[in-house]
């Protein structure tokens, strides 16, 4: 079952990497990011409202689940503040900005445990937060899309973490979990919409990257880290997630011609040590990766 999670959740994170040239191209048009937000959340609502109907299941069953309201706060955090600041920084460094959550992941999960933090996690978040310090300023230090993005890193780890805590029982049904989480974004970044700047653009490209990352970055996405990250716990899911930013920057640089100088290279290996470091201290401490 871990063998069949880890790839599971490395076809998640090939489909993360692309969502950031696609969303990148779009938002660079003037598109406001909390409007594209609630567009491609409103879309995979209503296509888990409908698959839920075909089965037969009343598909509001879960409306008010608790467990699934507190993971959309941190899924809605995590978004608004990603492609917020996507609007001012590249699709490949947002990627490896975001990727943080990794290394957040690292720390706060002892903590959340009610245990502290080990000194190669800590190590490992030090090492990420220096390769960040090359990755963001070759030019005036953070630039304010790069802040975003870094609050958005800690809200995607919050998501990650308590993924794996709501998850562990095995009487919980996974998908019960789903559709509040959808409903909650798609709510609260419909609100933000006259208070972030940004145009509402209904173009072909903007209907179709939302519907492409409403289908396969957030249904089946959500679905299968709900599904399967219990089996390799968060940290264990960690070392999986550590990809997404080299898919991104693949694509990045297939279909928007995006490149790092040698100072952001130098950031981006610092960082994916960080992250790895990070993750596999778990395995250090107690030699099981689905300790979480």
């Amino acid at each position: 079952m871990k063998a069949r999670a880890t790839f599971m959740l490395l076809l998640v994170v090939l489909f993360w990497g692309l969502t950031f040239p696609m969303q990148k191209a779009i938002l660079s048009e003037g598109l406001s990011p909390v409007f594209y937000n609630a567009l491609r959340f409103a879309i995979a609502s209503l296509l888990v409202i409908v698959y839920e109907k075909l089965k037969g299941r009343n598909p509001f069953r879960s409306l008010f689940n608790l467990r699934g309201a507190i993971l959309g706060l941190f899924l809605t955090g995590g978004y608004v503040f990603q492609t917020w600041g996507l609007v001012h920084t590249t699709a490949s460094k947002s990627a490896f900005i975001t990727a943080l959550y990794v290394g957040f992941v690292a720390v706060l999960s002892p903590l959340i445990e009610r245990k502290l933090p080990s000194p190669m996690k800590v190590m490992a978040l030090l090492i990420s937060i220096v390769g960040l310090y090359f990755l963001t300023s070759p030019k005036g230090g953070i630039q304010f899309g790069d802040f975003l993005t870094i609050l958005c890193s800690l809200f995607f780890a919050l998501h990650v973490i308590y993924i794996s805590v709501f998850t562990i029982e095995n009487d919980n049904d996974e998908f019960e979990m789903l559709l509040p989480q959808l409903l909650i974004v798609t709510l609260v970044n419909s609100i933000l919409i006259p208070f972030i700047p940004g145009k509402i653009i209904f173009s072909g490209g903007t209907i179709f990257t939302a519907a492409f990352t409403a289908v396969f970055a957030t249904i089946l996405a959500v679905a299968i880290q709900l599904r399967y990250q219990k089996h390799i716990g968060s940290i264990g899911a960690s070392l999986v997630y550590v990809g997404e930013p080299a898919f991104a920057l693949l694509f990045a640089m297939i279909f928007l011609g995006e490149g790092a100088s040698p100072k952001e290279t130098l950031g981006l290996v610092l960082m994916i040590l960080g992250i790895i470091t990070g993750s596999l201290s778990i395995l250090q401490s107690k030699g099981n990766v689905s300790e979480n």
